[in-house]
């Protein structure tokens, strides 16, 4: 690896590195869903959370890809977008400190994480971009492990800040809720600036600049007849959105232990610290059976575990007695869950992209997924018609799917030629 491939390697691994220790003060199936869970009783609000969280990384990205196609930098996009990311953090934690009305806090959380989900869509495509761009397409695996293991290590680190802060007492100083929550916030946007920093630092080789920008309409024709003519794409699409539908199980594990069973804020800590720990052991083993053996195989043996995990959610349903045993092993199994999908689902999409046409295909799967990811808010509908042992066995179901579509995303698919224009 070249002097310019490992500076670039070291700082998109440091900007996973800061991202996932943001993300661990925020962890939105336990931190924020916990969060949640004292400001409504609503259970299609706390659905909303991860859709709105994800939506708007993935939605744009397919309606914006004619201009970051025209930029010889792409990296500029991504530091652009970076200043409204930022802002909405900043801004949000400013809420939490000063709103004290329930009602008005829960209006300021969604509008704030909108502006956070609609500005990091901007900086998503560039992102994925300029990672097919500077790193090795055999150096991927081992990326995006290292981006998570290291991360991982640091997180387990703050899960113990977590579990202190969420007690209520830190130096001696009385917390209340929300700005116990508040504090958690503010230190996330602080990991979370480092981390744009970092990655807005990466130097790219410039492209050849296109002599006009491709209207919308050309742009989304193209992505119609990709969609139609690629069979690997479509496989793709399908396994990721059974994975998003599926994944679901996970925080409204969480609010059914919080209200249904008693679990305390200081235990959500400690499984914030589980669910780092297992993530941490498990990244370089798939990062390892990424790169050895393939992304496609780490993503179906990914998707039979969460059978396992649906299984468990149903068990604590079943032996509420058992909590304390059943929900660590939870959380633990959905570490290593998420972070087999972390680390393979990147290089996937990544493998089955014809270089050259980045734009076009991470914007339009991006946008699709996008579509999807807002979809799943509905099953709180199903908490609420059905009860959680309906959505556990539908999780079930589509980690099943999920397992059938990626083990017929075959390498020997033949990659169709999709059309320019």
């Amino acid at each position: 690896m070249s002097s310019a491939h490992r500076r670039n390697f070291i700082l998109h691994v440091l900007n996973g590195v800061f991202i996932f220790i943001s993300e661990a003060f925020t962890d939105p199936n336990l931190v924020v869903t916990a969060f949640l869970s004292q400001l409504t009783p609503s259970n299609v609000l706390i659905g909303l959370l991860a859709p709105l969280r994800d939506t708007g990384w993935f939605l744009p990205q397919l309606f914006i890809s004619p201009w970051v196609e025209r930029l010889p930098n792409k990296v500029a996009f991504y530091r652009a977008a970076t200043y409204a990311r930022s802002a909405g953090w900043i801004l949000l934690v400013a809420c939490m400190f000063l709103l004290e009305q329930p009602t008005a806090l829960l209006i300021a959380f969604f509008a704030c994480m909108t502006l956070i989900s609609v500005s990091a869509g901007f900086a998503g495509l560039p992102f994925m971009t300029v990672t097919q761009k500077v790193i090795p397409s055999d150096r991927m695996g081992m990326l995006f492990g290292l981006r998570l293991f290291i991360g991982g290590g640091f997180g387990i680190l703050a899960s113990g800040a977590i579990g202190v802060v969420l007690g209520g007492n830190v130096l001696g100083l009385e917390l209340r809720f929300p700005d116990n929550y508040a504090l958690l916030f503010a230190i996330s946007t602080v990991f979370f600036v480092v981390a744009c920093v970092m990655f807005g630092l990466i130097r790219e080789t410039p492209d050849p600049v296109p002599e006009r920008i491709t209207p919308l309409s050309v742009q989304l024709n193209r992505a119609q007849q990709t969609f139609r003519a690629d069979r690997r794409f479509r496989r793709f699409i399908f396994m990721r959105v059974a994975l998003m539908f599926a994944m679901t199980c996970i925080p409204f594990t969480t609010v059914y232990a919080k209200r249904g069973l008693g679990m305390s804020d200081a235990f959500v800590g400690s499984l914030v610290s589980i669910t780092l720990a297992s993530s941490l052991l498990s990244n370089l083993l798939w990062a390892r059976l990424n790169d050895q053996r393939s992304s496609r195989f780490v993503l179906a043996l990914c998707s039979g575990l969460g059978v396992v995990l649906c299984a468990l959610s149903l068990s604590l349903i079943l032996l509420p007695s058992a909590l304390e045993v059943l929900l660590p092993l939870i959380y633990a199994l959905g570490g290593m869950i998420g972070a087999g999908i972390g680390v393979s689902s990147t290089p996937q999409m990544i493998e089955i992209t014809p270089m050259g046409r980045g734009p076009l295909y991470f914007g339009l799967m991006n946008t699709l997924l996008g579509v999807a990811m807002l979809l799943t808010s509905l099953v709180g509908l199903i908490v609420d018609y059905l009860g959680f042992a309906a959505l556990f066995v539908f999780c079930g179901a589509c980690f099943a799917v999920a397992v059938e579509r990626v083990m017929r995303l075959r390498p020997a698919d033949a990659q169709l030629t999709t059309p320019h224009s």
